[in-house]
């Protein structure tokens, strides 16, 4: 009874001032960190997971609306799928005070109640919201449920805080290092200018429609650069832009400057890599010079014979000056330099011709290079340390290794929209896809692998999509010859619109998976060669431990946007370096509880972390800005070892009773509740509701000394405030925790 009574009196109260109970803090208290060096990733806030109340000057506002905020235009401006966001910073001194505001209902009656739609550039709110890591930035995630907390105007500024002057050389430490001193700028409104030291010239630049249109990097001069990325829908070039007639500046252009806000990723190669985030028109500068352009470079012969000679065609276009000249460079087996004049044989339109090599297996490798009157300059590829275009002469038919071969670091093959022939065995088929419906695991189905060898670049995916023939009905061991064009999947190399089809022999003996490093793979950005060479090829990781059972977020459930997120991802070490494990991908039991109905489902096996294995093998896959592993059926994990299973986390004996904070808090719907006995007794765990009922008994038996924990799956609960009580004969512990569905 006394735990009832005080359980209303504790929620009646805090029902009279749901904002105020959260704590006012400041943007620097979220965000400081005193060893901002912190290798390989950026320690999440001192704050994280904390709701709290921080006020702010917003940078960009959250909608375009008109000069009244809210009225008008309702497309956002930083866009963010379904939902709503806007950046803050401190109003005084931008260095850690700056943060991303993000709400992930934009629709519903209790998302409209936070009032985040109103916000304004050079308007000071107080914002209340849980802390939340993002990849290496923080977001503050509003209150929508089940009582949404509207944000409060505090004060009007005659305009927004004026930008902080950096330059991009100060991004980094070293040549090749990342300065991570500079991340007490993330979140805030920082400003680029170019001058007689300090050049800005663009390059990468992507187009098309898809999600990183509009992107592009923004280079020195000096092999140190920054990637410009079109978060803001004033300068995304795809169906959410919101200017329909933008096009990003070319690559080679020098900019005067550009401002925006400053986020972070992780990178292989300099540990930290800045992105800037333009926001307005006006925060992208003009152009100082434009150079000409130089498109559709293509050669004539998709596969090169000895003695062969290639014509290589382009168009070639002056913008700020008419064209002086065009050439064809090009080199054998990475040897000097030649080059030839193109001929301008219509409009715009020119080619050169590299004549006949005699040497078999040669590689030839060549770009692009157009002159304006003005002597401007501009190459196609135009990073040539990353990218150039290449063939093989061979006496004899591709195989796979030419096919997915890329030395250069941009992932690129060299027979890239071109249509091949090539045979292997099939390594996975759509039996090693996850088929268990209603266990949140996406289908991938279209995904089936064939090898030729069991070497570097020796795997390649059959896409199962765009064709009529059957590539579904492949079994594991087809040895079988395909023909299709090769295409390029978010950094993936596939075969793609499958004209073609043989299965040669059925029954065939798999490629043997290579034992490779876990720090080998690690987290290597996209298309480095290190990686890049074990796409689709049967890997094998040995004598691995679980060091982060959820690679994304916070071990339990996938909570969607705007909560923990779970995509089945895990981290796994051999002692050298973590690299993921995509569980979600496979035909198998094991899981790392990324979907609430798969507790205590004795059909399948939960992992965590401290789990070992002997060996996990699998075909090396990219996605969503990691290399990670696919392992296929059961049989690729092999000498399972659980620390424990659920209840006994360890076997240490502690010296207290200890109940700790359940785990994630806020959750949805599911979290674990982790306690301490420091003798045999028994146990027993009440859920009460906010008027003090009891919900449920999750133990009541005799355990053993030591450390355990039990789930509690609220999925069929409100959203609301709950009291979890541990007791164990003499000792009673109460905690509150928070179901926000």
């Amino acid at each position: 009874m006394k735990i009832k009574l005080f359980l209303i009196f504790f929620v009646m109260f805090a029902r009279f001032i749901p904002s105020q109970t959260y704590p006012l803090v400041t943007l620097h208290d979220i965000n400081y960190i005193s060893d901002p060096s912190t290798l390989p990733n950026f320690p999440p806030s001192p704050l994280a997971g904390d709701t709290v109340r921080v006020r702010g000057v917003v940078t960009v506002r959250t909608l375009v609306g008109s000069a009244q905020p809210g009225v008008g235009d309702r497309r956002p401006v930083i866009w963010v799928g379904s939902g709503w966001s806007c950046y803050i910073q401190d109003k005084d001194n931008p260095e850690w005070g700056g943060i991303q505001v993000y709400q992930a209902d934009s629709t519903s009656a209790a998302a409209q109640q936070t009032l985040l739609d109103l916000a304004d550039t050079a308007r000071v709110y107080e914002f209340t919201g849980v802390v939340t890591p993002y990849f290496q930035n923080t977001e503050l995630v509003l209150i929508t449920s089940p009582n949404p907390i509207p944000i409060e105007e505090i004060e009007v500024l005659p305009k927004r805080p004026n930008p902080t002057p950096l330059t991009i050389d100060s991004l980094f430490s070293t040549s090749t290092t990342g300065n991570y001193l500079m991340r007490k700028y993330i979140g805030t409104y920082v400003e680029f200018k170019a001058d007689a030291n300090h050049n800005l010239i663009t390059s990468d630049r992507v187009t098309g429609t898809g999600s990183t249109s509009g992107n592009f990097r923004l280079n020195d001069g000096t092999d140190k650069s920054m990637m410009i990325y079109a978060q803001s829908t004033y300068f995304k070039m795809n169906s959410s832009g919101i200017r329909p007639s933008y096009q990003s500046p070319v690559n080679g252009t020098y900019l005067s400057y550009i401002r925006g806000i400053v986020t972070q990723r992780s990178d292989a190669i300099t540990g930290v890599l800045y992105w800037l985030v333009p926001l307005y028109p006006d925060d992208l500068g003009s152009a100082l010079v434009i150079p000409p352009s130089i498109s559709n470079v293509v050669r004539d012969l998709p596969v090169v014979a000895p003695n062969q000679a290639v014509t290589v065609t382009c168009i070639a276009k002056g913008v700020q000056a008419n064209i002086q000249n065009v050439k064809l460079f090009y080199r054998i087996n990475n040897g000097s330099l030649d080059s030839i004049s193109m001929t301008n044989s219509s409009a715009d339109i020119y080619s050169g011709t590299i004549l006949g090599i005699g040497l078999d297996s040669a590689l030839v490798d060549y770009y692009v290079k157009a002159t304006d009157m003005n002597g401007t300059s501009i190459t196609n590829p135009s990073n040539l340390s990353t990218s150039r275009y290449f063939y093989f002469v061979l006496n004899r038919p591709i195989t796979i290794r030419e096919v997915q071969y890329s030395p250069f670091g941009n992932g690129l093959s060299a027979f890239y929209n071109y249509s091949v022939t090539v045979s292997g065995v099939v390594t996975a088929d759509t039996a090693g896809r996850y088929s268990s419906a209603g266990n949140g695991a996406p289908s991938s189905s279209n995904r089936v692998i064939i090898q030729n060898g069991e070497s570097t670049w020796s795997g390649i995916w059959l896409n199962a999509a765009n064709t009529s023939q059957d590539i579904y009905g492949l079994k594991k061991g087809d040895n079988v010859t395909v023909t299709g064009v090769i295409k390029e999947d978010f950094d993936v190399t596939r075969i793609d619109s499958i004209s073609a089809l043989t299965i040669n022999s059925s029954g065939n003996p798999l490629p043997n998976p290579q034992v490779v490093t876990t720090g080998s793979i690690d987290s290597l950005a996209s298309n480095i060669v290190a990686a890049e060479q074990w796409e689709s090829v049967l890997i094998k990781f040995e004598n691995v431990k679980i060091t982060d059972v959820n690679a994304d977020g916070n071990p339990g459930p996938d909570q969607g946007s705007g909560g923990n997120r779970n995509f089945g991802e895990i981290a796994v070490n051999d002692g050298s370096k973590s690299v993921r494990v995509d569980l979600q991908d496979g035909n198998h039991l094991y899981h790392n509880m990324w979907d609430a109905s798969l507790a205590g489902n004795p059909s399948f096996v939960s992992v965590d972390s401290g789990v070992t294995f002997t060996s996990l093998s699998g075909y090396l896959y990219f996605s969503f800005s990691f290399y990670k592993l696919i392992p296929r059926m059961g049989a690729d994990f092999v000498g399972y070892t659980p620390t424990v299973g659920i209840g006994d986390v360890d076997n240490s004996i502690p010296d207290k009773f200890v109940v700790e904070q359940n785990y994630p808090n806020p959750f949805n719907p599911s979290t674990v509740i982790s306690y301490s006995l420091p003798k045999k007794g028994l146990v027993n765990i009440k859920i009460y509701n906010s008027l003090g009922q009891e919900i449920a008994t999750l133990v009541d038996a005799v355990q053993s000394a030591g450390i355990h924990k039990v789930n509690f799956n609220a999925s069929k609960l409100s959203s609301g405030v709950y009291f979890y009580q541990v007791m164990s004969e003499n000792f009673t512990q109460v905690k509150k925790m928070m179901l926000m569905k």
